[in-house]
């Protein structure tokens, strides 16, 4: 029967594995978890933001602010689009309301696009849609004016202020009842004037 040695010969019981390697592996799981995190936030902010850059209120607003000419000579052009910031996506019994800002840089200087729309059916309607330029003026992409041949539109030649068919002092009958004057306007704030 073999003897076991004694003493400063006798044999060290083997450690494990944990006990042999917990200073490197403890960093190492701690690195590989907060990566795992990084990376499953950067693949969910880069589908939103592919997402939300193919939406049609996105496109369209950016589509109308480069074709303004009044954003052209303030940006200059052509212009870019940064990151979308403050998004706000949401439907509600098939209507979509999108509210976003988009920072736009710009040759000669930088604004921010605002916009605010509705989605009910296939189109996007625009409730607010404007360019913040950085000397703090805006243009505003919804302002359409009414074109120069619109059919409520005065000629030239016609000045509102002077009708023309309205009869002369020596045109009318001699006894003829001349109209009644309007009642004189009453001043705001004495007791007397308060109707009951």
């Amino acid at each position: 029967m073999p003897t076991m040695p004694e003493g400063d010969y006798a044999p060290v019981p083997r450690q494990g594995w944990w006990n042999r390697n917990w200073k490197w592996a403890v960093p190492v799981g701690c690195l590989g978890l907060m990566g795992s995190c990084v990376c499953f936030v950067a693949i969910a902010i880069g589908y939103g933001y592919t997402s939300f850059r193919d939406m049609g209120a996105y496109t369209d607003a950016l589509a109308l602010a480069q074709e303004d000419p009044q954003v052209q000579k303030a940006l200059g052009s052509p212009f870019k689009p940064g990151f979308p910031s403050n998004t706000q996506v949401s439907t509600t019994n098939g209507r979509t309301h999108a509210t976003f800002v988009v920072p736009l840089d710009g040759p000669k200087a930088d604004g921010t696009l605002h916009a605010v729309a509705d989605k009910s059916g296939e189109a996007w309607t625009f409730r607010t849609l404007y360019v913040e330029l950085a000397d703090g003026g805006r243009v505003d992409l919804l302002d359409t004016e009414a074109p120069d041949d619109a059919p409520d539109a005065l000629p030239e030649d016609l000045d509102p202020e002077e009708p023309d068919d309205v009869p002369e002092l020596d045109d009318l009958e001699p006894g003829a009842p001349a109209a009644p004057l309007p009642p004189p306007e009453k001043k705001p704030g004495r007791d007397s004037d308060i109707d009951l």
